[in-house]
Formats: structure tokens, sequence, C-alpha cells
């Protein structure tokens, strides 16, 4: 009797052990999964912001490649700059050595021009101008136009005429009036006086009387 009871607590005991020790394995799998969780919880907590430091970083690292190309392009910019201003500045030397020798230039026409006008001048010669085709006396002014019977009238009354004031006296353009006077000259109707600027035109003497004929016929035809 006093073995079953010694059995039956034993078996008590044992159950009781086996109860706390299934109690305490329940608690520690239950501390064990609230674990898990935990570590899973920090575990996709770093990872995040293990991402967000890796493109922190990304774009850190773009940023700097960024800044590297404007450093380099900036310093292209500065060395073409530079080397502008480096050859402006010769450039502007050379220029103001060329206005330097033009000055000097200039300043030596100057005493040149001084000596030129202190220096008597003789009075030029009126040069003789052969005609350069000899007249007929023969009916020569029927071979006129009237523009140029009166260019002939013009220049015999100023006894010397230039183009412009002969242009200005049958009001025609300086090229006409020009090729007209050439014209006269070829022919033989007047001489020039080339000893300047502008040539000046008189009536050759052989024909002087027959425009003055012309002129008295006019007169008394009116």
């Amino acid at each position: 009797m006093e073995l079953f009871f010694a059995t039956v607590s034993l078996f008590a005991v044992t159950l009781a052990a086996s109860y706390i020790y299934y109690m305490k394995i329940k608690q520690a799998q239950s501390e064990f999964e609230g674990s898990k969780d935990v570590v899973r919880n920090i575990t996709f907590g770093f990872t995040r912001q293990l991402r967000r430091l890796v493109s922190s970083v990304e774009g850190a690292k773009k940023s700097a490649e960024d800044a590297s190309f404007i450093a380099s392009e900036a310093l292209k910019a500065s060395q073409e700059a530079e080397k502008t201003a480096r050859e402006s500045s010769e450039a502007s030397q050379i220029l103001s050595e060329q206005l330097d020798q033009t000055d000097k230039a200039i300043e030596s026409i100057k005493e040149e021009m001084k000596k030129l006008a202190s220096r008597p001048v003789a009075p030029a010669a009126r040069a003789e101008v052969d005609a350069p085709i000899p007249l007929r006396q023969d009916a020569v002014l029927d071979q006129l136009t009237q523009t140029e019977l009166e260019v002939l009238m013009i220049i015999e009354e100023l006894v010397e005429g230039s183009v412009p004031e002969i242009r200005r006296r049958i009001e025609k353009t300086r090229e006409h009036t020009a090729r007209l006077l050439k014209k006269l000259f070829d022919r033989g109707f007047i001489d020039r006086n080339t000893s300047g600027m502008p040539y000046r035109y008189h009536i050759r003497k052989e024909i002087k009387e027959l425009i003055q004929k012309q002129k008295e016929r006019m007169r008394l035809a009116v």
C-alpha cells in the first residue's frame, strides 16, 4: 500500500514537473517568437536605413561627379579667358606701337610740309597746248549740234572754262558735259590747259572769229 502511494506521489510530482517544464517551454517559445519579431523589425529597419544611406551615398557621388565636371569646365573656360586676355593684351600692344609709328610718321610729314612751305615756289608757266586736229575753215560750225555750238559760245565768253563751270551753264550732268568737251577737243574746236586741275578749255584762235560772226548773225536774226 505504501508502495502504491509512493508511486502515485512520484507520478504526481513527475506530472507537475512536466507541466511546469511545459509551461516554461511555452513561455520560452513565446519569448522566442517575440524576440524573432523584434529582430525582424530591427533587421527591416536597418535594411531600410541602409538603403537610404546607399541612396544618399549614390546621390552624393553623382553630385560630386557633377561638381567635378562643372569645375573642369570652369577651369577650361578660365584658361580660354586667360588666353584671350593675353592675346588681346598683345594685340593692344601691337596696335599701340602702330599708333606710335603713325604719329611719328604724321609728325615727320608735317615737318616736311613745313620745309616745303618755307621754300620759294617759282610761278608755273602756262602750258602751251597744240591742237590735236587741224580745222577746216569751210562751214565748220555747220558740223555742230545746237548744244555743242552753245558750249563753244560759253567758252568764248568765259575765255577759259572748266567742266563744272560749263555744266552749270548748259544744265547737263558732269559726265555729259565732259563727253561734249572731249568730243570738241578731239575734233579740234577747242584746246585745253593741263597745267592745273580741273582742266580748263579755250577756243582755238582759228575759229574764234567764226564764233563771233555766228553770234552777230544770231543777234541780227532776233
